[in-house]
């Protein structure tokens, strides 16, 4: 009963303080907006694959091991992709400015457990420049790889994907936005609420005392005093004519 009873008064209290949940969603989510589309810097990711396998060989054992020799250079490989030597080198073609610790912390690898294709994905503030970022990295890990690991095949298979902007997007901002002004707006809608001491209708008063209410007086002061000013002006209207 003792919940049903404050379900009731929330209920309540939104449909009192409406106009305040009102303007703190407009005001949150219009500032939320504005923060994530004018003052955040929006990142980019491009994407490059790769195909890992064994080079071709006629020797038998090395045709029956194929399966764990694919495996070991797989794993090598993609511990090869971040490795400073690539990075440097990438680093020094693009003429980037941030360190080769910022550089491996843009990149991820995805592979899924028996295949031999690895994706290459980077992130970064710069349109243009995440894309040949993901390219130079394909390629210089390939060429480096194959240079220290013998055997290996390595082909790029295709070139980085165009960048794709991937925060902030509109819709997951504007749900966001949405959730946080209005839970911010109920918050502040409850806190007037209950600072507030002030009663207002009949029906607050009948809640505060818990009895009927069976009469009122109306109160009327701005009429009253609007009364009061057009009575004393007639009046010293009067004395004027009687003086005249």
């Amino acid at each position: 009963m003792q919940d049903k009873l404050q379900l009731k008064d929330f209920f309540y209290i939104l449909k009192k303080r409406w106009l305040t949940v009102l303007a703190t969603m407009l005001l949150a989510s219009t500032s939320i907006a504005a923060v994530s589309f004018y003052v955040l810097k929006p990142t980019y990711q491009a994407s490059a694959q790769v195909l890992v396998n064994q080079a071709t060989s006629k020797n038998v054992d090395e045709i029956a091991n194929i399966t764990q020799l694919n495996t070991q250079l797989i794993s090598s490989y993609i511990d090869f992709i971040k490795n400073p030597i690539v990075l440097k080198g990438v680093k020094d073609e693009l003429s980037l400015k941030s360190s080769i610790k910022d550089l491996s912390d843009e990149i991820t690898v995805q592979h899924n457990e028996n295949s031999q294709f690895i994706n290459i994905t980077v992130r970064d503030h710069d349109s243009k420049q995440v894309s040949e970022i993901a390219n130079r990295v394909a390629f210089l890990s390939k060429n480096q790889a194959e240079k220290l690991m013998k055997g290996s095949n390595i082909q790029v298979l295709t070139d980085p994907s165009d960048s794709e902007q991937i925060f902030p997007k509109p819709l997951p901002v504007a749900a966001i936005a949405i959730v946080v002004s209005f839970m911010l707006g109920v918050a502040i809608a409850v806190l007037r609420e209950y600072a507030d001491d002030s009663l207002r209708n009949e029906d607050e008063i009948e809640k505060l005392i818990g009895l009927p209410v069976i009469g009122h007086i109306e109160l009327q002061p701005r009429k009253m005093k609007r009364n009061q000013k057009q009575g004393s002006d007639q009046a010293k209207t009067r004395r004027e004519n009687l003086e005249f």
